[in-house]
């Protein structure tokens, strides 16, 4: 009788034992004493999938580790494991990641950090990126992705269309937390050992995915709880997001727990059979600013910037004139509205009008002071060489210090002042984050992010680009429609509240940046949270900022997430 009591009783289960085999790491590069290598698995998706490439079958993370320390994981001190923000690759991280296991070595802790790349990767167009980094000609890149350029024999088939992407449909939510737990899993087996070691993170929509994770039943038995994700980590860290699967507190009463998951459930349902009838876009795909071409072209920018820095840049010229191209441009470009109508027409010429070296492009493209779209913004220095004129669309940074107001129109353009250059036939240089003393419209304290980093990271190929090429829309429906209340259907392993609570927490906002101010005060952290602003910091310096800041101090974002974790 007692064993059958045993057998019986809720709660007692076979140790999860993951699906994931076949192994691979692959160094990627060394520097500074840290060693940086891809790790993949092969985890197939499931056998009523579309037809695929081979690589969707595997997924995989960068590896972040002490060269000089523990080789097998299971002996670092900690891990952490990070999920990225929405169309971020896995080198979207190698700045805080890298930061953070150095400064936990200098702290006399040795740590790895796991940057994960989404299944989604597998998609990535980086072959013409791998040709050029091997031939040192950007241009290579740009006229194989835009002007039907043959590299090594092979002409670039063109950006995939939503029907060429049904496989997204099984890269939902469900799939990105469970590859993550595969992973773990298969890397640490011993439960002991996970719940001790690791450290679960996220980067903007990667927060949103960790809160996910921390609820998640990965064996959809509720009988048990080893395999439930917040049993997989010591501790949680959000950068510049929050850990949460229901943030308003939606499952804490039983009549609106309710409702929202008939409401948002059954709606969900529909929306994820538009997903696989093909009538709802299963990527950004068209969209100016972010979409498919748009992030090619961010990706360029860097790659130019990486290979010829100081070069006059050619990569505008080589671009066509389609409507999703010139609208990017003119978007990011536009010093006033009027420009902006008129596509500069107004007199004041679009961006292609003007000369710039491939650094100072790639400044204009993603700049603080002047970029208009403030979630592509980083503090990487300050435009050179010539007259500038300062810029009003969508708005001027300067209204972000009106009370109140100030705070969400953060959200447009920033919340610095932002220039563009007016004289057409100088040459437009770039000077670095660390040097930019005696510039009007910034100071050192708002530049943290150096461009030849910056640079080095979009130029990135294989195994995973900086910006997912087609990152699936339905991860987002996915967690809207979790944090709506959806509990049925799709959503039916999301069976725990807020679990991540109960253990140790950690957030980083950005000091210039509108989620600690917005979100961040909405929907506080934890009580017990451990909660730093990074002074200066815009969204992706949170996980892009340079190793030594301007006034000597090591990465703010790396150096408190590895106080942080040296304190567990």
């Amino acid at each position: 009788m007692s064993v059958v009591q045993v057998v019986a009783a809720p709660g007692v289960s076979a140790a999860p034992v993951s699906s994931a085999t076949d192994r691979q790491e692959h160094p990627v590069y060394s520097r500074d004493g840290i060693a940086v290598t891809y790790v993949s698995y092969l985890l197939p998706l499931p056998a009523d999938a579309p037809a695929h490439p081979a690589e969707c079958d595997r997924v995989g993370f960068l590896r972040y580790r002490v060269a000089d320390g523990p080789t097998n994981s299971r002996d670092a001190d900690h891990v952490v494991v990070q999920q990225q923000g929405l169309g971020g690759g896995a080198i979207n991280s190698d700045g805080v990641s890298f930061n953070t296991v150095n400064s936990a070595r200098n702290l006399g802790t040795e740590i790895e950090y796991w940057a994960l790349a989404r299944r989604s990767a597998c998609l990535d167009e980086t072959f013409g990126f791998d040709v050029a980094l091997r031939t040192g000609n950007y241009l290579d890149a740009v006229d194989y992705y835009f002007n039907g350029k043959q590299l090594d024999g092979q002409k670039f088939p063109g950006f995939k269309q939503s029907h060429d992407l049904q496989v997204t449909d099984w890269m939902g939510l469900e799939r990105v937390v469970r590859d993550q737990y595969e992973i773990m899993l298969a890397e640490l087996p011993d439960q002991a050992e996970r719940q001790r070691k690791f450290v679960c993170t996220g980067i903007s929509l990667g927060g949103l995915v960790t809160g996910m994770f921390a609820d998640w039943d990965f064996d959809g038995n509720a009988a048990t709880n080893d395999d439930a994700g917040f049993n997989q980590c010591a501790a949680f860290a959000a950068q510049d997001s929050m850990i949460t699967s229901d943030p308003v507190a939606i499952q804490n009463t039983p009549f609106f727990r309710d409702v929202t998951d008939v409401i948002v459930g059954t709606t969900n349902g529909v929306l994820q059979t538009g997903f696989r009838a093909g009538v709802l876009p299963r990527t950004l795909g068209p969209a100016p600013v972010v979409g498919t071409k748009a992030f090619m072209i961010y990706r360029l920018a860097g790659l130019a910037a990486h290979l010829e820095p100081d070069a006059e840049s050619q990569l505008l010229s080589h671009l066509p004139h389609d409507l999703e191209v010139d609208l990017t441009l003119n978007t990011l470009f536009a010093p006033t509205w009027s420009s902006f109508v008129t596509n500069g027409a107004d007199g004041s010429g679009t961006m292609r009008d003007f000369r710039f070296t491939n650094d100072a492009l790639l400044g204009v493209f993603i700049d603080n002071n002047s970029s208009n779209f403030s979630l592509l913004q980083q503090g990487i220095g300050a435009l050179d060489g010539g007259p500038l004129q300062d810029k009003s669309f969508p708005n001027p940074g300067e209204v972000t210090q009106i009370p109140l107001l100030g705070t969400y129109l953060r959200l447009s353009a920033g919340s610095q002042k932002r220039v563009a250059p007016t004289d057409r036939t100088v040459l437009y240089t770039w000077r670095n984050y660390d040097d930019v003393r005696g510039v009007p419209y910034t100071a050192p304290n708002h530049e943290v992010a150096d461009i030849r980093d910056v640079a080095r990271q979009l130029a990135t190929g294989g195994p995973t680009a900086y910006w997912e090429t087609y990152f699936p829309s339905r991860v987002v429906v996915d967690i809207g429609a979790g944090f709506g209340g959806a509990r049925s259907g799709e959503m039916v392993n999301l069976r725990y509240d807020n679990m991540s609570r109960t253990k140790p927490n950690f957030a980083a906002f950005a000091g210039d940046g509108v989620v600690g101010s917005t979100a961040g005060v909405l929907f506080p952290p934890p009580m017990l949270a451990q909660v730093n602003t990074l002074p200066g910091y815009n969204h992706i310096d949170t996980i892009g900022a340079a190793a030594i800041q301007n006034n000597g101090q090591p990465d703010y974002s790396g150096q408190y997430l590895a106080e942080f974790i040296t304190g567990l």
